[in-house]
């Protein structure tokens, strides 16, 4: 019997059911034909119900699977079959809040594939390996934030650098003719 909870599988899809960002932590699908497979399964099982405002819990294929819809965005967290389905529920709960967080409020397909780099920074704080690190959405979203701001700054500083340099080269350039 497992001490630690774990998760196999964290899913982003589209109203389509194709992939926005999926995280897999456990080997139970060995390649990515098995992995879009569960994806496609689960998504069909899941598209007629309702889980707008609450959370939903399934039992497929030996897993629990626990998920939330907005707009156009399908949430889901996959635990073994004997996981405990309210800490699944935390990390689903975690990761929907922010997400919302991240996205300033506009969660949908749209800013979602436009901010996929939070939104998969975002799975690697709140699961690493199967374990879960962490499940509340202010704590995620602003590690989140302090990770894309330190790469924003290097990046501006790089930026601001190749400008003084081809400024440079020009000034020299033309002051050589």
């Amino acid at each position: 019997m497992e001490l630690c909870p774990l998760i196999k599988n964290i899913l982003l899809l589209d109203s389509e059911g194709k992939r926005i960002a999926v995280k897999y932590y456990s080997d139970d699908w060995p390649t990515n034909s098995a992995k879009e497979a569960f994806e496609k399964a689960v998504f069909a099982k899941t598209q007629k119900t309702n889980a707008r405002t609450d959370a939903e819990i399934t039992m497929f294929d030996n897993y629990v699977v626990v998920y939330k819809f907005v707009q156009d965005l399908h949430f889901f967290v996959t635990g073994g079959e004997n996981e405990n389905e309210i800490i699944l529920a935390a990390v689903l709960q975690g990761f929907f809040d922010a997400v919302g967080l991240l996205l300033r409020g506009t969660v949908d397909k749209k800013e979602a594939l436009e901010n996929l780099d939070l939104i998969l920074l975002c799975l690697d704080e709140i699961v690493d390996g199967g374990i879960i690190l962490e499940t509340d959405a202010n704590v995620i979203a602003g590690k989140v934030a302090s990770h894309s701001m330190d790469a924003g700054a290097s990046l501006s500083e790089q930026t601001i650098t190749q400008a003084l340099a081809t400024a440079r080269e020009h000034l020299t350039r033309s002051l050589l003719k």
